[in-house]
């Protein structure tokens, strides 16, 4: 399957440098300069192609949370009542999608104190059931219901602007976003793509006549125009 994805991939990679070239001859076609066509266009494939990986990237981490925030629940309903080795095997099977929850837009790598509370968890679901986990029934509870507020926050963010988040990747940078609130990032960046990409684009995309056809290929690309909006 992962064999097959990679191929899908580059088929997609491939279909996108192909529009891109036909965008360059019908831009200077229409009398646009050719070092300036070159330059946007170049950087409108990088940034697109960066933003389909961190938005399939962000999907992953989405849809992790949304599962991990189902399990807790369940295990918070039942875990008193189910035999042990069954809520230790649900128990085991969330640390698993815990791992896959990070995103620098949702939970970062680099929040400690929600990485303190995984390695916690780790440790009770190893002991639980035996000697070790005696009395610590009311501590895995509350571990479960921290891990679920931070989860039940990153749930309720915004998606970024992917094309303004990759463009930013690409010429800042990223560390200096870690710092920023969900909502002052994507406008920061929503702002630092118009600055510095988007007014130009728009002036020669509108000008050469190629504007819808440019803002189909970003929605087919990212395969959700929301993913991209107000480039």
């Amino acid at each position: 399957m992962i064999f097959g994805e990679r191929n899908a991939q580059k088929k997609k990679v491939k279909d996108l440098k192909g529009e891109v070239k036909q965008l360059k001859k019908q831009m200077m076609g229409a009398g646009c300069e050719k070092g300036t066509v070159n330059s946007l266009l170049g950087e409108f494939e990088e940034t697109l192609i960066l933003a389909e990986k961190r938005s399939s990237d962000y999907d992953i981490s989405s849809y992790h949370i949304s599962e991990t925030r189902k399990a807790i629940v369940r295990l918070l309903d039942c875990m008193g009542e189910s035999p042990v080795q069954e809520v230790k095997q649900s128990l085991s099977e969330l640390v698993n999608d815990l791992d896959l929850v990070y995103h620098d837009c949702s939970i970062r790598h680099d929040d400690l104190d929600f990485k303190s509370t995984i390695t916690c968890l780790k440790g009770m679901v190893s002991d639980y059931g035996n000697a070790n986990f005696a009395g610590k029934d009311i501590m895995l509870r509350s571990e479960l219901e921290n891990i679920k507020a931070v989860l039940d926050d990153a749930a309720g963010f915004h998606a970024p602007n992917f094309f303004a988040l990759a463009y930013y990747e690409l010429h800042e940078d990223k560390d200096s976003l870690k710092e920023m609130e969900n909502e002052q990032r994507n406008l920061f960046l929503k702002d630092y793509l118009k600055r510095h990409f988007t007014e130009r684009f728009h002036s020669e995309t509108k000008r050469s006549g190629v504007e819808e056809k440019v803002k189909e290929l970003m929605e087919n690309y990212l395969d959700n125009g929301n993913k991209c909006a107000d480039i």
